[in-house]
């Protein structure tokens, strides 16, 4: 797999398929201003502008600032850190795992009720607060049974571990 390519499936992952296409100009244009990438790619200057401020917020890009001489505005001409990528990417792992956990031990400690028309879930305290009635159709909840959701948690957790070498 070339490093274009493991680069943009991270990309995909973690920002989405419009942040792949921006990360694939610049990969191949360093250098880029936000109006190139417009130009090239056909999405407005704001959504740019808004997807390179993500990327910069994860650190997958950066850019240098020039001022133009003409007008005396700032320029701002991109590039990709692939050096990052890697390093960003598992603490998002491990961040998602560290959610996995926390849902897991919630799901595992407390009791919910769930509308049979699926309008709300509540915790318990929740629900007796509304005698045990959904507070959107007025229908009498149900404990919820979350053994299926546990046991997808605890799937997540472990590919996440197993991702991260931790088991």
């Amino acid at each position: 797999m070339s490093e274009l390519n493991k680069l943009l499936d991270i990309i995909h992952e973690l920002v989405g398929d419009e942040a792949a296409q921006v990360v694939e100009f610049l990969y191949e244009n360093a250098g880029a201003s936000e109006f190139d990438i417009s130009d090239n790619i056909g999405f407005a200057v704001s959504q740019i502008r808004s997807i390179l401020y993500d990327l910069k917020a994860k650190n997958l890009i950066d850019y240098d600032r020039r001022k133009d001489k003409e007008k005396g505005w700032y320029l701002y001409y991109w590039r990709v850190l692939p050096q990052n990528f890697d390093t960003v990417y598992m603490n998002e792992k491990k961040k998602k795992l560290d959610q996995f956990k926390e849902r897991l031990e919630n799901e595992e400690t407390s009791t919910f009720y769930i509308c049979p028309n699926f309008c709300k879930r509540l915790s318990f305290e929740d629900s007796l607060d509304n005698n045990f009635t959904c507070p959107v159709c007025g229908t009498l909840m149900n404990e919820e049974n979350k053994s299926r959701k546990i046991e997808m948690l605890k799937r997540n957790i472990a590919e996440h571990e197993t991702l991260l070498g931790q088991n």
